[in-house]
């Protein structure tokens, strides 16, 4: 055990720097170009138009808010359960689930594999007290952090061969790096983070070197080597063959694409040349399952995190890419994860790019497809992708609180949802959502 008896002196904390989204706008904007009623005299004893509040307009816009969808109580229970397991030792259930699990390809409608939420709660407890040592100086009260990862490691001895400890002793070691490092781009940390960071990587690397995801079918274990790749000196020779392979593993699942895109970013290891040819090259070998979904899932995050993507990509072809992905999933997940990619989208390039200018086109053609897909799949309203649509879709749970987050996200989506019906709401009549299609009412 000489690997952790080192890292017992180290005592110096990291700076826990994250950065931030370009896209960041303060909670619950008011969107006064969007919806500034039209100025007139008023009639005698009536309000003017422009005394009018949004919330009187949105008052008559009836579409349902579900704050904990299927989605989020299943990604809960789910890490739950494998923490649960893991605190009462029970590692032959465990295993037998994550494998399970993997070779099903099981995920929550978001596409969360149910594998890699397992993995997460079982290494929960221990990642959760290297982080508060780093973070205080010293572990919890109530936590051994050093026992812990000490615990996990004699695992390896007990389960030699099984594919499914080694991930959740692997990405402990992953995720405690992180922690030494920060989740920052730039390698601009300090001597003993960057040594410690990649000290548990080298580990990671080294546990899963014994498992072929090819052989064992694991889309699990092809996701973890992905996981691996800031740990090389050079991540960028490796990074879409590595993905690929994960891709081919598992297609169906749009969140290794978007995880692509965003390594492939100029503040990681690409820039948005490779970024489009990679997510054409995707698009192309998945065609038969997506279309042209693929081109828009490996650039959706990064347009979210990196806005200035919007100079590069083939906007027509994006634009159908988020209609195939919808006609092939068409679950109320996807269709709000576009629906607030689309409408961040379009606030940016009309703030800018002026008439005339040679982007120009950008925001009318975003502003079309955030209405196509408000007008032909949204049904109801998922305020935390939309407040995390406002943040860029980054990991911030640890710095805003889920409730500010939801609601942020309702008020933020609640606005945006009504710019289509604008004139309809104005001129009193009601708008109802329904799971059949939309309809509208007179007063």
């Amino acid at each position: 055990m000489k690997f952790f008896l080192k890292e017992r002196t180290r005592k110096r904390t990291p700076q826990n720097v994250r950065p931030a989204s370009a896209f960041a706008a303060p909670a619950l904007r008011k969107l006064n170009e969007a919806f500034a009623p039209a100025r007139a005299t008023p009639a005698a004893g009536r309000p003017s138009d422009t005394q009018q509040t949004y919330r009187d307009l949105l008052t008559r816009l009836q579409i349902p808010v579900n704050a904990e969808t299927p989605d989020q109580v299943e990604s809960e229970d789910t890490r739950a359960q494998g923490q649960f397991l893991a605190r009462q030792e029970r590692w032959e259930e465990l295993e037998d689930l994550i494998r399970t699990h993997d070779q099903n390809r099981a995920a929550t409608t978001s596409g969360a594999p149910l594998s890699e939420l397992m993995l997460f709660g079982a290494r929960a407890d221990v990642v959760r007290a290297a982080e508060h040592a780093l973070l205080h100086g010293k572990p919890a009260s109530d936590a051994d952090f050093f026992h812990g990862i000490e615990a996990m490691e004699y695992l390896l001895e007990d389960f030699a061969d099984s594919y499914p400890i080694a991930l959740v002793v692997a990405h402990m070691h992953i995720d405690i790096g992180w922690a030494w490092r920060g989740a920052i781009a730039k390698d601009d940390t300090r001597e003993i983070n960057r040594e410690a960071f990649h000290s548990h990587f080298a580990r990671a690397t080294e546990i899963l070197d014994r498992f072929c995801p090819k052989i064992h079918h694991s889309s699990a274990l092809s996701a973890a080597r992905c996981a691996l790749l800031p740990g090389l000196e050079d991540p960028t020779k490796a990074l879409c063959t590595e993905y690929e392979s994960l891709i081919a593993l598992d297609p169906l699942n749009p969140r290794h694409m978007r995880a692509l895109g965003n390594y492939l970013l100029p503040r990681w290891y690409g820039d948005f040349d490779q970024l489009d040819l990679q997510a054409r090259r995707i698009a192309a070998q998945t065609y038969d399952i997506w279309g042209a979904g693929a081109y828009a899932w490996v650039w959706f995050d990064s347009l979210l995190i990196d806005p200035s993507g919007l100079e590069v990509i083939e906007i027509e072809y994006f634009l159908d890419g988020v209609s195939d992905a919808l006609k092939r999933r068409g679950d109320q997940h996807a269709a709000n994860l576009m629906a607030a990619h689309l409408y961040r989208s379009w606030q940016y390039a009309r703030g800018q790019y002026d008439t005339g200018a040679l982007n120009s086109n950008l925001p009318p053609a975003l502003r079309k497809g955030f209405d196509m897909v408000v007008h032909d799949h949204l049904r109801e309203i998922h305020p935390l992708i939309w407040g995390h649509a406002e943040i860029g879709f980054e990991n911030t749970s640890r710095v805003i609180s889920k409730e500010r987050l939801s609601e942020k996200g309702r008020d933020v989506a609640l606005q945006a949802v009504a710019m289509p019906f604008m004139s309809s709401l104005k001129a009193g009549q009601t708008v109802h959502f329904t799971p059949e299609g939309i309809t509208q009412a007179n007063p």
